[in-house]
């Protein structure tokens, strides 16, 4: 029997990504637990500080570094599969050297951090925002859940 992929992880960075594509598995199955969603498919791209700019400034008209930019491709992030559960599907472009320099803004494990913005990333793509304060405390909560059960 054949395991259905349901990520695809591309580098086009030097530098290392510090999770393996099973623990990148493991915090996806996690999630779709979590949040009772199906994932058809989820993009993740390494890229470096120069392209997450030139992303968010294409797409999202802002002229600076960020850590992550998710896009999903459903004209709405409710979309459901046969059986009503939210329906996901995009790509996740995370910025490793940003992420690398918060792991040591907020002294925390460069691994952790990964795992973060990918929950992060997921969260978007599920529908989530983090414009508010609230928004982002939700957020932080939902993160820090599964990144708790991926860690112990």
């Amino acid at each position: 029997m054949s395991i259905t992929k349901i990520f695809q992880l591309f580098n086009t960075t030097n530098l290392e990504f510090p999770l393996a594509e099973t623990t990148i598995n493991e915090l996806i199955n996690l999630f779709i637990q979590r949040h009772s969603c199906t994932i058809e498919f989820i993009e993740i791209v390494i890229v470096d500080e120069a392209e997450i700019r030139r992303i968010n400034s294409e797409y999202l008209q802002r002229d600076y570094i960020t850590d992550i930019i998710s896009f999903h491709y459903h004209e709405t992030s409710k979309f459901m599969d046969s059986s009503s559960r939210p329906l996901l599907e995009g790509t996740i472009y995370c910025c490793l050297p940003r992420i690398i320099e918060q792991s040591r803004e907020f002294s925390v494990k460069l691994h952790t951090e990964c795992l973060r913005i990918l929950v992060h990333g997921l969260l978007h793509i599920l529908g989530f925002e983090d414009s508010t304060m609230e928004q982002k405390k939700i957020m932080t909560i939902e993160e820090d859940a599964i990144i708790h059960q991926i860690t112990i």
